[in-house]
């Protein structure tokens, strides 16, 4: 059973675990904020075998609506279990309170890119350049980790919103009770953005128009990111992220996107799914997992390569037998191969600008009537 000491420091509350080195360490301290003029409650969990002279990354996890700092010590197994598995590297993980909706309006902001990453460099010895910091966070924390992070694209690494509560909006709804706003109150809305309510404000911060009035940096900065919801997500935010992810693949922005099939808002999907979306923060930070498509090749493999389409009949090369496995020989080599293979056809459209787009223009899904 794992016991712990309270010490009690000007403006820090720790809280430290008496574990041997396979187990996480969970802190909670009060920090002083000048942009925020209060104190801010944060929490940390540290990597098993943390010490002080560690050099590791830095992951912000902002809380759902309603929650506080409390919500990243209640997911400590899961993090243990995604250090001990090491689906993520070793690395500093740092929430707090912000309000329960507070929607990480404005200096919040600050907090979080300023603030805050300063703080686990200070503490902890934390890497805090943008490729040591990534950002995750759940329904109103995801909303946060999508507008902070699209706004500050060069800041972070990655991000990883989950489930984020954002509408399928480029201009507010002029009409209430409707199905992708009812969730939001006006009280919450005018609490947020000012009474009385300026949907311009509250435009302004939406991830949609931040990802197209942004895209072009976006897109430089190189930013990963990771989205997803469930496709029975009580609240329907799956309308705002499937919208989200029409609005990054219209305007190029590259990204990975999980619809969830069966999964809620809450309940037992969560625990998989945060392990996925983390497993994509550390997939960012080791570099990604593009494959090679110019490793230097065998002469029988250029050979069969660059003899896929010099048959007048295609059966005399898909021969469906020995011709295909030459992909599967080699999967380090597949990549290179396939894309050998593939390059007469390919090379015939290079006067097509499209192609100079990562994800293509794609055309309306509705029959149009002629």
């Amino acid at each position: 059973m794992r016991k712990f000491l309270f010490v009690l420091l000007p403006f820090s509350f720790f809280c430290f675990a008496e574990s041997d080195n396979d187990l996480i360490t969970t802190e909670l301290h009060d920090v002083r904020s000048e942009i925020r003029n209060e104190t801010v409650p944060v929490s940390v969990i540290l990597p098993p075998g943390f010490s002080m002279d560690s050099t590791l990354p830095l992951l912000i996890n902002l809380h759902g609506g309603g929650g506080s700092r409390r919500n990243l010590i209640q997911q400590a197994q899961v993090y243990e279990h995604m250090f001990k598995e090491e689906i993520i590297p070793p690395m500093i993980v740092v929430s707090f309170s912000s309000g329960p909706i507070s929607y990480y309006h404005g200096t919040w902001e600050d907090f979080v890119i300023e603030e805050l990453p300063n703080w686990a460099k200070e503490t902890y010895g934390a890497l805090i350049d943008s490729g040591n910091t990534v950002l995750t966070g759940i329904s109103m924390g995801g909303y946060g980790t999508l507008k902070i992070g699209l706004k500050n694209p060069e800041r972070f690494k990655a991000i990883a919103p989950m489930e984020p509560a954002i509408m399928p909006i480029l201009k507010f709804p002029k009409e209430p009770h409707k199905r992708n706003s009812w969730w939001t109150a006006q009280s919450i809305y005018e609490n947020v953005w000012g009474k009385p309510f300026k949907s311009e404000k509250f435009l302004a911060d939406n991830p949609a128009n931040i990802a197209v009035n942004n895209a072009k940096r976006i897109r430089e900065s190189g930013l990963d990111i990771y989205l997803e919801v469930g496709d029975e997500d009580f609240i329907q935010l799956h309308d705002g992220a499937e919208f989200l992810h029409r609005v990054f693949w219209d305007n190029d922005i590259r990204h990975e996107y999980h619809l969830v099939r069966w999964a809620d808002h809450v309940g037992l999907s969560m625990y998989e799914r945060t392990i996925e979306a983390h497993a994509f923060l550390a997939a960012s930070l080791s570099g990604g997992k593009s494959e090679p498509i110019d490793l230097q090749l065998t002469e029988k493999e250029l050979s069969w390569a660059r003899s896929a389409f010099s048959t007048e009949d295609p059966n005399d090369f898909w021969d469906g037998n020995e011709r295909p496995g030459m992909l599967r020989d080699d999967p380090k080599k597949a990549a290179t191969i396939h894309a050998e293979l593939w390059k007469p056809l390919k090379n015939l459209t290079k006067d097509d600008p499209d192609m100079k787009r990562a994800y293509g223009k794609l055309p309306n899904t509705e029959i149009q009537s002629e």
